[in-house]
């Protein structure tokens, strides 16, 4: 048995099933000990795809996705995968190859400071030392992952380690997480008191309670106690389209409480104009001290995701009836008039609405949402709905949504995923295309075509004036041609009449699908 067994054993230990990995000189080992294993390879073009795939997969799963890179370029080109899963809060193990123990400091090749690149951006980074402790190394990673506020782990295992002879590897003993507390009866009372007293209130949460049965819980609690509740996870924060009217009506509340909600630069620090001066937060995270303290009311150490089921049970004990607050809240979260117009126009280029009226449908059926980009995102984000979704999330990094979908394709078969990216966002990461055939993931993107990095576009506009833009411009590229070069289903529509028959046809093929719709580049919609 070597280290790489170990390794291998121990994921299937833990029900890991996918490797999303790209294969170098440094995990070559751990590729060879899967051989006959029960767990698959998916092997990407790009190591920062394969983090994504992690990442998405995590997200949809609530268990940590693991991603395989090899040593120093490998390990650099995942670590904006890494970005990504911690703002996302997306629970994530990073098992990167490394130069041999033995020749540290004696510049062996691909020699590099791996722990210290990750560490800034992950919960915990470590560096293997021991060939009989790496089963161990891996469950406390996936451990760390999934725990209170669940994030990117990371773990570089030198190849002398993973080539090693072992006889057996150290005991893995249960690891169990004591260091945060449930809150007490007292405590829930009080939050319920605060939220009873309130004339305006809202609850606010973080990404990691934005999905799965955190979600379910909060949407649960929002129905009994008829207290509007928003999902924190867009980089535009209070001023997310998805918001629509209900932007505004933010800044009238009285009594936010934040579940597992950082106040910081999405939320404008708590500040006015975004919200009242006057407004009260309350805020329960697993963090040992909340951001921007000054402006934080009360705050209770605890998991948020525990906690909403214990909100939800001790809040039925209480009477609480409708409110005008939770109706104009509701009313202003719907489709704006000025829409309709738009989602059923006939122009050419295509209005990104019209893409909505085209695609609800599909969405409506058993089907995935994920997203990501510019301004076109933002339209995407704002004018379809899905029962599940995944957006690129508060680290404001594009790209990802491919990968993510393709990991969505992988763990739902039975579902149509459909990922929603503007042309700049696809460039990234389109031979993924290639991936999908080989993995056999028929997801369907569509790309709004504008021939422009659109959201710089019209910062570059509102910022120094629409005869300063610069260095935005890409070419009338066919992606749909570029999907069809690599087997895969491709259609270009200029006319919004045609997308929907578009669609039909991407899903009939069974392959993976690029839609190349020709867009009108306008800026996202402002409220």
């Amino acid at each position: 048995m070597t280290g790489a067994d170990l390794v291998v054993s121990e994921l299937i230990a833990r029900n890991v099933q996918h490797l999303f990995t790209l294969s170098g000189n440094q995990n070559l080992p751990i590729f060879d000990a899967c051989i006959g294993k029960d767990i698959q390879l998916i092997h990407t073009r790009h190591e920062a795809a394969a983090v994504h795939m992690a990442d998405g997969w995590g997200r949809l799963t609530g268990k940590p996705g693991v991603a395989l890179l090899t040593a120093g370029p490998g390990h650099c080109n995942g670590i904006i995968g890494l970005t990504v899963a911690q703002a996302a809060e997306s629970p994530l193990l990073l098992i990167s190859g490394h130069s041999p123990l033995r020749q540290t400091g004696m510049g062996a090749f691909q020699e590099l400071d791996q722990v210290a690149l990750a560490t800034p951006v992950t919960k915990w980074s470590r560096l293997s030392t021991d060939p009989r402790r790496l089963g161990a190394d891996v469950a406390e990673g996936l451990h760390v992952a999934a725990s209170g506020r669940p994030g990117p782990v990371h773990l570089s295992i030198p190849i002398d380690l993973l080539q090693t002879e072992v006889s057996d590897g150290c005991t893995v003993e249960p690891i169990t997480d004591t260091s945060i507390q449930n809150l007490t009866s007292a405590e829930i009372e009080f939050i319920l008191d605060r939220l009873q007293a309130a004339q305006r209130p809202v609850i606010l949460t973080g990404p990691a309670m934005c999905r799965g049965s955190a979600w379910t819980a909060i949407q649960a609690l929002e129905s009994l106690i008829s207290i509007p509740s928003f999902p924190c996870e867009s980089p535009r924060g209070v001023d997310d389209p998805w918001l629509r009217g209900a932007k505004h009506l933010l800044a009238q509340a009285d009594f936010v409480l934040l579940l597992g909600k950082k106040l910081d630069f999405s939320l404008r620090f708590g500040d006015s104009p975004a919200f009242a001066e006057s407004v009260s937060f309350l805020s329960i995270e697993t963090d040992n001290a909340p951001l921007n303290s000054n402006r934080i009311d009360a705050y209770l150490r605890a998991d948020p995701a525990k906690i909403a089921d214990v909100l939800l049970e001790a809040a039925k004990a209480r009477q609480w009836p409708k409110n005008e607050w939770a109706h104009r809240v509701k009313s202003a979260r719907g489709i704006p008039i000025e829409w309709l117009g738009y989602r059923k126009s006939d122009e050419i280029p295509i209005h990104p609405l019209a893409i909505c009226d085209a695609l609800q449908p599909f969405l409506e059926k058993n089907a995935v949402f994920v997203s990501d980009g510019g301004e076109i995102g933002q339209w995407m984000q704002a004018g379809l709905t899905a029962d599940v979704r995944l957006i690129n999330g508060p680290s404001g990094s594009i790209g990802s949504s491919l990968p993510m979908g393709m990991a969505a394709k992988l763990e739902t078969p039975n579902k149509n995923v459909f990922v929603f990216q503007g042309d700049g966002t696809f460039g990234f990461h389109a031979f993924e295309i290639d991936t999908c055939l080989r993995h056999n993931l028929p997801v369907i993107v569509i790309v709004g075509n504008d021939a422009q990095w659109n959201a710089e576009v019209q910062l570059q506009i509102r910022n120094y004036g629409p005869d300063r833009t610069i260095a935005c411009d890409l070419l009338p590229t066919r992606y749909d041609k570029v999907a069809k070069s690599l087997g895969a289903f491709g259609e270009r529509v200029v006319d919004p009449n045609n997308l929907s028959s578009a669609v039909e046809r991407a899903l009939k093929s069974g392959l993976p699908s690029v839609i190349d719709v020709q867009i009108n580049g306008i800026p996202a919609p402002s409220f």
